[in-house]
């Protein structure tokens, strides 16, 4: 039985209204009242920086607290049955589609880390694999079947399920999934997880290394892995036989994403308190702020937090060129954004040209 949140105009019906809507709500917005001193002053310091606002195509939610992960789950075979897995801080992890019906939910601790590994070949069974981590540490195991939308825990046999800090998937076109796992101590390793139709999956770990920083979260694309260190700061890693930091540049503390595909690589950070995520290219040149305000009865994101990404289709003519799912601190709920509306260089809107 599949359960669904109150409901919310057709994405696919209104998305091409929402796009077309988006350069008059800006102009609406430079309208606004007055903002209070802090944010004020949080504008100013802004100035300088492009800026791009885009549209929400739909809203997830609202959830019973705090959003503090995300992750894709797409389906290959069947794109409309794609999935979001959502983690609050209340505990557990949440499935559903991208219509926001709810497939199934898995009772645990609170989940701060979150990464999904599609296309996994489970004996015959398609599924995602799926490693979270709690509050504690502790890293969990699962398996998302692609039919249901089940999580299932799925034990990994030789695999370090303490003391990790932050985990994310490894794009590849192998059977076996690679994850990027670090530790508070600042170790991080690549783990590889196989089936060989024992009772247990297995994991070998391929690379390790240690850094001169813990980090606090790392995404992946095709070609880089990047990473959040835990006091702040954007890192590019160098992944061969040792893993080690190519670059960094300053950044306030936030929660990473990234995505490589035609449009080139994008490196997300979201920015809660300023309300945007910065936007960064792979070489960590910073490109611009995004904002994603509400249009019409569509909640956008005020208060940035938890993001994930994905180039697969979710089905349909608007969905298909892959999703920027967005976290409101404000209001637990998620954003879909439509990732062909992004853009990859700066300037749409300037926010130097709007008026205080």
């Amino acid at each position: 039985m599949r359960i669904s949140f109150p409901p919310l105009p057709s994405p696919r019906r209104t998305l091409a209204a929402f796009a077309s809507l988006s350069a008059i709500m800006a102009l609406l917005s430079a309208c606004s009242p007055k903002q209070p001193a802090q944010e004020k002053e949080q504008t100013q310091a802004h100035k300088s920086a492009p800026a791009a606002i885009v549209s929400t195509a739909a809203s997830l939610g609202p959830f019973d607290g705090p959003i503090a992960a995300l992750a894709f789950a797409p389906v290959k075979t069947v794109p409309w049955e794609g999935r979001v897995v959502v983690a609050t801080t209340t505990g557990g992890l949440t499935t559903m589609d991208v219509e926001g019906h709810i497939d199934s939910r898995w009772d645990g601790p609170a989940i701060k880390s979150l990464a999904i590994s599609p296309d996994f070949n489970l004996r015959g069974l398609s599924a995602s694999m799926v490693l979270a981590i709690d509050e504690g540490g502790t890293l969990h195991s699962l398996i998302l079947d692609d039919a249901r939308g089940q999580l299932i825990a799925a034990p990994v046999e030789g695999l370090d399920m303490a003391d990790a800090a932050s985990v994310c998937a490894l794009p590849g076109d192998t059977d076996a999934p690679r994850f990027l796992i670090s530790r508070s101590d600042a170790r991080i390793g690549v783990w590889q997880i196989s089936d060989s139709g024992e009772a247990s999956l297995q994991a070998s770990q391929n690379e390790e290394g240690k850094l001169a920083i813990a980090l606090a979260g790392c995404a992946a694309t095709k070609n880089a892995v990047f990473g959040i260190g835990a006091k702040g700061g954007l890192l590019k890693l160098l992944i061969n036989d040792k893993i080690s930091i190519d670059k960094g540049v300053e950044s306030a503390p936030g929660l990473l994403s990234a995505i490589s595909g035609e449009k080139g690589v994008r490196v997300l950070i979201s920015d809660s308190s300023a309300g945007n995520v910065r936007v960064y290219d792979d070489g960590l040149e910073f490109l611009y702020t995004l904002t994603a305000p509400k249009m019409l009865s569509t909640p956008g994101s005020t208060q940035p937090g938890a993001m994930a990404m994905s180039t697969h289709s979710f089905g349909g003519a608007g969905f298909s060129a892959g999703l920027l799912a967005v976290a409101d601190n404000s209001n637990q709920r998620v954003a879909l954004i439509v990732l062909d509306t992004i853009p990859t260089q700066a300037a749409v809107t300037t926010v130097a040209d709007l008026p205080d």
